[in-house]
């Protein structure tokens, strides 16, 4: 008994197919959410603008998606973007892009239950906000604990949901043509003191960033990677497929909604202008239906980014980023769904907690995150200089996608800077938490990194 080799230690189980993968990532960047809350955003910033903000934003994610493909067919571990980043550019860099996605991670997971409380009390008025917002949370948390492939299911049945809500939109807009699509493409007009006016190629620009974050959501992929059944040979093109699908879903539904808009400065001028054209369009009882399934996009894509979630935690715990204590907890799996119990749940608990800060804080701390995109492309180009990448997947015409990284992470920032409410200070923010967690790596953790299991990036077999 005595020289009996130890139990092999629990770990994820490659249970997922390309279209799991496909439905929770899907389900995550949700298409409905994106369109009803940075659409109304975008409308209001650039008028008519938006479609030309969400069709060019939208081609700009679908490229940028490659990258994202080519270091998930790499790396293919739980984590999301952060094993790659640890392969490529070691822990000096990883070690503050989790702290710095981790705090993001809280607000927006607060952020999005504040939403669906939000539309939830406009269906029944005189609901209190927190308690929904809570109870959502935790009802979706309690899908996220469970096995993943129920919950893909899950999540594909409320992504039904999502997509004929978003089709009974297309078909409305569809069926009511009010302008033609060069017109629209051509001649974008804003509402400026009651009248339609061109809109400059300023705004445009700052909508065409805003455009590329409603549309993107392709690397949600990688987070589940490492439940895949062959992921390193099949990741790379789900991630590219759904980048570009999950664009044309948003971008198209825009740009048809401005093509069959009858009446631009009622819309324009309205506090929600989807759901006023929709009211116009079709009726309150369809607005009321496709409302509903935005409650049910809002819920859905609140399961997903707590699966997603709560495995980068689970994977920081396992590689043995933190105190010992902590990464015993973090990677704690259920023993009967094999799931990552204790990281779901504190990120549950964390956010539900956030939630106490109310909306406009939470958006300023999502508002100025652009280090997913510059890193992600700095650990392409030295990826391909010691072959780490590009074996399994390969992003075409290298480098210029990175490069195209580049220059939107400095486009992103200079638009966060022009916005003084929410996106200059999420940027001074979350800049002074990302240097801060690299001097606190720099003079505290630099030797106990040498320990991490991620070090190699290797995927565990």
């Amino acid at each position: 008994m005595a020289n009996e080799p130890p139990p092999p230690e629990p770990s994820l189980k490659k249970v997922l197919g390309p279209f799991g993968v496909f439905l929770l990532t899907v389900s995550a960047l949700s298409p409905v959410v994106s369109f009803y809350i940075g659409g109304d955003a975008v409308l209001h910033m650039a008028g008519s603008g938006a479609a030309v903000a969400f069709l060019v934003g939208g081609v700009a994610s679908a490229i940028l998606a490659l990258l994202y493909a080519e270091i998930g067919a790499a790396f293919p571990r739980a984590g999301g973007t952060y094993p790659s980043l640890a392969a490529l550019l070691g822990p000096m860099t990883s070690f503050p892009y989790v702290v710095l996605t981790g705090a993001v991670s809280f607000a927006s997971l607060a952020f999005t239950a504040l939403g669906l409380g939000d539309y939830v009390r406009v269906l029944v008025p005189g609901l209190p906000l927190f308690p929904v917002a809570a109870g959502a949370m935790l009802l979706a948390a309690g899908v996220a604990v469970l096995n993943i492939r129920f919950g893909a299911l899950v999540t594909g049945v409320f992504l039904v949901v999502e997509i004929t809500a978003l089709a009974i939109l297309v078909a409305v807009a569809a069926l009511h043509p009010a302008r033609s699509f060069g017109e629209v493409m051509l001649h974008p007009v804003m509402l400026s003191h009651g009248a339609l006016v061109p809109t400059p190629f300023s705004l445009l620009a700052l909508a065409g960033v805003s455009g590329l974050w409603a549309t993107a959501g392709a690397s949600w992929a990688l987070y589940f990677a490492e439940e895949m059944h062959e992921a390193q040979s099949r990741i790379g093109r789900v991630i590219a497929w759904t980048g570009a699908l999950a664009a044309l879903s948003i971008a198209a539904p825009m740009v048809l909604m401005v093509m069959g808009t009858d009446d631009l400065k009622t819309i324009l001028g309205a506090e929600a202008p989807i759901a006023t054209f929709l009211r116009r369009a079709g009726g309150p009882v369809l607005s009321g239906v496709v409302s509903l399934g935005a409650v049910a996009a809002i819920f859905n894509a609140l399961i997903a980014n707590i699966m997603a979630y709560g495995r980068m935690f689970y994977a920081t715990g396992r590689d043995g980023m933190w105190l010992a204590p902590i990464n015993r907890f973090l990677s704690g799996l259920h023993p009967r769904f094999n799931s990552p119990i204790a990281a779901t749940v504190l990120v549950a608990t964390v956010a539900i907690a956030a939630m106490l800060l109310g909306e406009k804080t939470l958006l300023v701390l999502v508002s100025g995150n652009v280090a997913d995109y510059v890193l992600v492309s700095l650990a392409i180009v030295v990826g391909r200089r010691n072959h780490s990448t590009g074996r399994f997947y390969k992003a075409p015409l290298h480098p210029i996608v990175p490069l195209f990284g580049f220059g939107v992470t400095a486009a992103a920032m200079a638009a966060d800077w022009l916005d003084p409410d929410a996106g200059r200070p999420s940027v001074i923010l979350l800049t002074g938490l990302f240097l801060a967690a690299m001097a606190y790596f720099h003079f505290r953790l630099r030797e106990a990194s040498a320990r991490w299991l991620v070090a190699d990036g290797a995927p565990p077999s």
